[in-house]
């Protein structure tokens, strides 16, 4: 599925590049620091900043633990469509962000809190009634320790 870039889009994309380079002192941001100045997810900053590389608008710098983007030709956004295209993409990344944000919540529940107190809570009861209705039973090689009526 081929996705476009929109007018307004590609405008907030490499504004938000230039205010996260403005924040670190010049240096290119990273498509997370983009994410975070323009409010996009970061998924989708990852789309639209593909799709402007190829377009020429913006440079990836790849390193070996990062990338970076970088402003070439910020004239080439009037060739972009003014028309809004909301894409299924879109809507997609947002529905999957949101079922991240649940799966991570349920397993933070798990791991922490009332939830684990509550597991630890029920095994220490179920020992301690263990310990209650406990019986030792006689061992099977002594017959005549049996007690008898």
């Amino acid at each position: 599925m081929e996705v476009k870039v929109s007018y307004r889009e590609g405008h907030l994309v490499v504004a938000a590049i230039r205010v996260a380079a403005h924040r670190q002192s010049g240096r290119p941001p990273t498509e997370d620091e983009i994410a975070a100045v323009s409010g996009l997810s970061r998924e989708w900053v990852g789309v639209l900043v593909s799709q402007l590389g190829r377009l020429g608008v913006v440079q990836l710098l790849t390193g070996p633990f990062e990338t970076r983007v970088e402003i070439v030709d910020h004239l080439a956004l009037e060739k972009l469509p003014h028309t809004e295209s909301k894409s299924d993409v879109e809507d997609e990344l947002k529905e999957f962000a949101a079922k991240k944000r649940e799966e991570d919540e349920k397993l933070r529940q798990i791991f922490t809190g009332e939830n684990l107190r509550r597991r630890e809570e029920e095994k220490l009861d179920k020992l301690a009634d263990d310990f209650r209705t406990f019986k030792p039973k006689p061992p099977k090689s002594a017959p005549f320790m049996k007690d008898e009526p």
